[in-house]
């Protein structure tokens, strides 16, 4: 699932279960007061807890829902158990410090610090042994390698594959685990589906099969407090701004359904998908190819390319990224859930507040944001308004201090403000029957998209950052690359060019995705920092009561995480002219060297736009370019242009 708006910073509220002391009414002896009495006073002991009592909210709500459907990736494991090592996870990156660790330098441990592991490596004294003795026992046979593509990370790879594997590659998918979807629905618009189809990697019949849910449409709404529904601007009513965009985000589609098809389907095709084979490293040789460690029981894997998907827990990001820490953090939690009212369950919160920026002490500040989708309705005979099921999201965005709240106290507080965004529910552990608990958080970092430090392997989606800062969840990010990436890397193969400088081609700077993170720190508190309660909802109010009078051209585009400079620059000077008192917070709010950064990748949006509109005429002589090198790198230029100032969002 995805975000698709400017926004950041989120609060954590904290939720104690606290131990009082009480009197069993059965056991409580009549304790008669000294000027009637001399008898000494009787105090009870206090009668002890159940273990049911003692539990957290969230574990007892986790533990009565049903494990199946668990599979790998973000969102796709719900049990309690599964929490906790979340849990474990964000304590420990929480408690990490950033460091340098210059991999140049032949020296293994600097300053005390030893190397990364080596998960990838290109020295013929390290990996795997029978990594290294294949692929030369196969250039000596002139054999040719395993496969053209192995994928690592099968739930967003399979759509990669099968796109490569239509344009004539030999394709394998890895994954650790079984490769399903997740029972919960992906969110998404038609117009994102549709592009998969005319690559020919989704069939209409897929989407059909596919498609649980339909509604008309989405919310955008920033309030002080709780009112709905809700007229007028900012200024006029005191409290925020609403709108509704339709046909964004108001498809429910089954992961499950859209998986097995597409794997089966690319398995006709003469894809080979190894099912329950964990990746225990790669070794790569520039000049013979890579091979993939799956384990000392099975034999290695060869491939002249291999493409990560395995996310941002990908080990392959990790050793790249060894010593720092993200840039920003996205953490969601919240439930797919019956027992809301069928009647108003219509349309989708895309982003929503509905409170003021809460100072939670050692916590930081912090403000709440929400995302809501129906579920099970407009499809299927599934009339709208007969469906009392519901997906809710609470999410923020902050850094990784070690300050921050832990997953707990984000699930704590999700239950706790949930009858206040949805009024229908005022008991949530009674009113409510709980499929799943969600919860996640996403790593986000300004070296985004990564280049490979490898030749021959290649970081797509998620584990290369392609997404949005303000996203979570990549399949939509997915679906707008994909046509780019699988054609850019048909043209790296059939040319040979896997060296890491040409395949870093691919994953180029784009101007507008690193605009996103302006948005992104105008949206968070930074430890210790302290602002006015209301500056995240006047500023979305007011932008979004700007974007919404301009047009679905402004709209559409930026609530599916495409910054157009036609759209940037009209909203910010209009922005001005609506709230000009406001801009001098916002400067010092964000920080002047942000605000010049930000100001740089404006500057370059717009250079690319201009660059792109040139792309027509440039076209014929690159296509007649004799050398592939050349050729090759003005195509990714080219691209670069497109993708980087928003020209690629394809208006209906």
């Amino acid at each position: 699932m995805k975000l698709c708006v400017t926004s950041l910073a989120i609060s954590l509220a904290i939720y104690l279960h606290g131990c009082h002391a009480f009197l069993s009414p059965s056991n409580t002896r009549c304790a008669i007061s000294s000027s009637l009495s001399s008898s000494p006073q009787v105090i009870d002991e206090p009668v002890a807890k159940s273990e049911e009592d003692e539990k957290s909210l969230t574990q007892r709500i986790m533990e009565k829902t049903s494990p199946a459907g668990q599979t790998g990736g973000a969102g796709g494991a719900s049990t309690w158990d599964a929490f906790l090592r979340a849990e474990e996870n964000w304590s420990r990156l929480k408690a990490s410090k950033a460091f340098e660790y210059d991999k140049t330098v032949l020296t293994a441990v600097q300053n005390g610090v030893p190397p990364p592991p080596q998960f990838v490596t290109d020295d013929g004294g390290s990996g795997n042994p029978r990594c290294w003795e294949k692929l030369r026992k196969q250039a000596a046979d002139s054999t040719p390698l395993d496969y053209d593509v192995t994928i690592c990370g099968g739930t967003l790879g399979i759509f990669i594959a099968m796109a490569l594997q239509l344009k004539g590659h030999n394709v394998a998918v890895l994954e650790a685990g079984k490769l399903r979807g997740r029972e919960q629905e992906w969110n998404i618009s038609m117009k994102e589906l549709l592009e998969l189809v005319e690559l020919g990697v989704l069939t209409e019949e897929d989407i059909d099969m596919a498609v649980k849910t339909e509604f008309p449409g989405c919310r955008a709404g920033f309030k002080n407090s709780e009112v709905t529904p809700l007229d007028g601007g900012y200024f006029d009513n005191g409290v925020g701004y609403e709108c509704f965009t339709p046909n964004v985000l108001n498809l429910g589609i089954s992961p499950s359904v859209l998986i097995e098809n597409v794997s089966e389907r690319f398995k006709a095709a003469g894809g080979v998908i190894f099912e329950g084979t964990p990746l225990k490293g790669i070794v790569v040789s520039e000049s013979l190819g890579a091979a993939l460690d799956v384990g000392e029981e099975k034999d290695p894997i060869t491939s002249r390319l291999v493409l990560d998907c395995m996310g941002n827990a990908s080990p392959i990001s990790r050793q790249q990224r060894y010593g720092k820490q993200p840039d920003g953090i996205c953490a969601v939690v919240g439930s797919c859930a019956g027992g809301f009212d069928a009647e108003t369950n219509l349309l989708g919160d895309i982003i929503y507040t509905n409170s003021e920026i809460q100072d939670k002490g050692p916590n930081g500040q912090l403000q709440y944001f929400w995302e809501a989708f129906p579920v099970g309705i407009g499809r299927n005979g599934m009339a709208p308004g007969t469906s009392d099921v519901k997906t809710t999201y609470m999410f923020t965005y902050m850094d990784s201090s070690e300050g921050r709240p832990s997953l707990s106290t984000l699930m704590d507080d999700y239950w706790k403000q949930l009858p206040i965004y949805q009024p229908s529910i005022t008991d949530v552990e009674k009113d409510l029957d709980v499929k799943r608990v969600l919860f996640a958080y996403f790593p986000t970092y300004k070296d985004s998209p990564l280049k490979p430090d490898y030749s021959r392997i290649l970081a797509v989606g998620d584990a290369s950052g392609i997404q949005s800062p303000l996203s979570f969840g990549g399949f939509g990010a997915l679906t707008r690359h994909l046509e780019r990436i699988s054609g850019a890397i048909t043209e790296a193969l059939e040319s040979d060019l896997l060296h890491k400088d040409d395949l870093g081609q691919i994953n180029a700077y784009t101007p507008n995705l690193s605009a996103a993170w302006m948005f992104q720190k105008a949206m968070s508190v930074r430890m210790g920092q302290k602002v006015n309660p209301k500056f995240v909802n006047r500023l979305l109010a007011t932008n979004f009561d700007v974007m919404n009078n301009m047009g679905e051209k402004t709209m559409l585009p930026f609530m599916q995480d495409v910054v157009r400079i036609d759209g940037l620059a009209g909203s910010l000077a209009r922005s001005f002219v609506a709230d000009p008192a406001f801009m001098p917070e916002i400067v010092l709010h964000v920080g002047i060297p942000t605000l010049v950064e930000w100001l740089g990748h404006v500057s370059m949006i717009t250079l690319y736009n201009a660059l792109h509109n040139l792309s027509p005429a440039l076209k014929p002589f690159v296509d007649k370019m004799e050398n592939k090198k050349e050729r090759y790198r003005w195509n990714r230029r080219m691209e670069a242009w497109k993708f980087g100032s928003g020209n690629d969002y394809k208006f209906d």
